[in-house]
């Protein structure tokens, strides 16, 4: 039986086009045929610094359950948040996703202009890591401790300068907290990357260093700078003789949750799609190795589970700020 159409219906289904025809596609077809071409996948930092490196390993892997290339798109800028507000404009067909950070949840309060929300403006797939940070002085500095740090920024206000993420990342916002509770003072120098804050340091550019552990793992084992304690809430597995700042007497605590996003409207049967795939990524023994050795957490979280993270994150983030004197 042959099925005929009038001149208008064809004219209809021919101003629809390819994409809305797609669009009647049941979600299991859809899904199916998902990707047919590489995936963008948008990193907010820099190449060299411990994020990259994870996202490099982790596309590798992914790109074998896909069947498709992964591509690295370094997008620095705004301490992660350039490529958050880029991502939340893209087309919301999968194949454009990012890396967000903490700086996503933090940015909108700082800079409005970024023009986007974490409540609204994205499709959360996938929870995979956390950064870990540490401080770190180079092997001659007279800075023995995370403690004599503080103690030094107290006798000597502003007399240390530290590198650190530009002034909207964790670090600086956390140490204006920090310095005003605890009396001292520091000057903060801004970097891209964990790859130019470990050469400023060497470098001697700056004193001491602020940042997620595992860009600096290779200096440390080399024994070319020195780990003046974790920041986080345990002991580095690597390292279980350098106490945390906590244990050093002093109430600091810094960590950043990764997790992949795409841009808000993505289908649902598509972002189950994707987190299936990028969770077999992550179990792959390429992706777990690279994490112990960044000394970076697994942090999994499923769709539902990292937007309530990223909400709770944003509002946080707001208070954090508030407390700060920054907004």
């Amino acid at each position: 039986m042959t099925i005929k159409h009038s001149p208008a219906r064809r004219s209809a289904l021919k101003a629809l086009g390819v994409p809305a025809l797609l669009g009647l596609c049941p979600p299991s077809v859809r899904a199916q045929g998902f990707p047919s071409h590489s995936i963008t996948l948008i990193c907010p930092f820099g190449a060299g610094g411990s994020v990259d490196q994870y996202m490099r390993v982790l596309s590798q892997t992914a790109s074998r359950h896909f069947g498709q290339s992964i591509v690295i798109d370094n997008k620095p800028g705004a301490g992660g948040a350039l490529s958050a507000a880029i991502l939340s404009k893209v087309r919301p067909d999968g194949y454009t996703l990012g890396m967000l950070s903490s700086s996503a949840f933090r940015a909108p309060w700082l800079e409005p202009k970024m023009a986007f929300s974490p409540l609204t403006d994205f499709s959360y797939i996938i929870g995979m890591t956390s950064l870990e940070f540490c401080a770190v002085v180079r092997a001659d500095s007279p800075i023995k401790s995370f403690a004599q740090f503080m103690e030094i920024g107290k006798e000597k206000p502003g007399s240390i300068q530290y590198a650190a993420g530009d002034p909207t990342t964790s670090v600086p916002i956390t140490m204006v907290s920090i310095q005003k509770k605890y009396g001292v003072e520091f000057q903060h120098i801004p970097y891209k990357s964990g790859a130019d804050m470990a050469v400023a340091l060497a470098g001697g550019h700056v004193d001491a260093v602020i940042d997620s552990v595992g860009t600096y793992v290779p200096y440390i084992r080399s024994g070319k700078l020195r780990l003046l304690g974790a920041l986080g809430e345990t002991r580095f597995k690597a390292w279980p003789d350098v106490p945390t700042a906590r244990e050093q007497g002093y109430d600091v605590v810094l960590s950043s949750p990764l997790g992949i996003a795409g841009p808000a409207g993505l289908p649902v049967d598509i972002v189950q799609r994707l987190h299936d795939g990028f969770r077999r990524a992550m179990q792959d023994p390429e992706t777990t190795a690279v994490l112990d050795t960044l000394n970076q957490p697994e942090w999994y979280r499923d769709p539902a589970a990292f937007e309530a993270y990223a909400h709770a994150a944003y509002k946080e983030s707001g208070d954090l700020l508030k407390n700060a004197g920054l907004i």
